[in-house]
């Protein structure tokens, strides 16, 4: 039987295919967008906006729950 040569292999840092993904600390570090420059009187009221958005929502949820748990308690017991 032949022996068989083992191969080497090398790295040339040939990219088969880009892993720059959005949303990851290292994306695109050349291309450095301008920051948005919020004072914070208006980060406050975006922030407030954001809760004001999502709390009735959040509220709906809860008290879904609440009656489902509340529902069972009663049929189980």
């Amino acid at each position: 039987m032949k022996k068989k040569t083992k191969k080497e292999y090398y790295d040339d840092g040939h990219t088969i295919y880009n892993m720059d993904v959005d949303g990851f600390k290292w994306h695109d570090k050349k291309k450095k967008e301008a920051s948005s420059n919020v004072d914070k009187k208006d980060r406050w009221a975006l922030i407030k906006s954001a809760y004001k958005a999502f709390l009735p929502k959040l509220l709906i949820i809860i008290l879904a729950f609440t009656l489902a748990i509340v529902l069972i308690y009663f049929w189980l017991k």
